[in-house]
């Protein structure tokens, strides 16, 4: 799997101005086919039609490409998408798609982090300490608040922030409001702890 950039060029949507999407896809044929199920469902436009106005880019790979740098703390990564993973296993499955059979994932790649919706596959990157949303990421994040909260208390911790959960609002993984089982919501905190993402509530600090 690849990164690529499809891009849009002015006056394609009517007044809209040129911009870009991020999809994870195994070639460039294979994300602006993706791209173009997105848009088909707000436009009627042909896939053929689709090809001859947009065009493709790789951006990077998943992985590191020779000569950049190294992530100095890739556990933390694996960590959060282990938590993701639990969630999306669990209650309402929360960051995981039945459509498309896959769980939203952060990575690293090209110096950056970068985070993949599980609906939308939509790749995004995810700047330190970064608040609100870009275009990007508000077209590509599927979720509402609540969750973009967490993801954004999970991009903290990934960059070294030990106590992370819900410096972005909503509560993080003590929220009372995702309609999980309380036995869900507790085997989730337990194993946040277990692993060192979450600090148990009657030690978190409070000033």
């Amino acid at each position: 799997m690849k990164l690529y950039s499809v891009d849009y060029p002015a006056g394609m949507w009517g007044d809209h101005e040129a911009y870009s999407q991020l999809k994870m896809a195994k070639s460039g044929g294979a994300a602006k086919y993706d791209e173009w199920l997105n848009a088909s469902d707000c436009w009627d436009i042909s896939f053929i039609d689709f090809c001859k106005l947009v065009s493709v880019r790789k951006v990077s790979q998943p992985e590191p490409l020779p000569g950049s740098e190294s992530f100095d703390r890739p556990e933390r990564i694996d960590l959060v998408n282990r938590l993701i993973r639990e969630i999306g296993c669990r209650g309402r499955r929360f960051l995981y798609s039945k459509k498309h059979d896959r769980f939203a994932a952060f990575h690293w790649a090209n110096d950056r982090l970068w985070y993949t919706d599980d609906y939308t596959g939509e790749t995004m990157y995810m700047e330190p300490g970064k608040e609100g949303k870009t275009r990007e990421q508000k077209d590509g994040f599927s979720h509402g608040g609540t969750l973009w909260g967490l993801i954004l208390d999970f991009r903290d911790y990934i960059f070294g922030d030990d106590d992370a959960n819900q410096n972005n609002g909503y509560g993080g993984l003590y929220c009372p409001h995702w309609g999980y089982p309380e036995v869900d919501m507790e085997a989730i905190r337990q194993l946040a702890v277990e692993w060192g993402y979450l600090k148990p509530r009657s030690t978190r600090s409070t000033a």
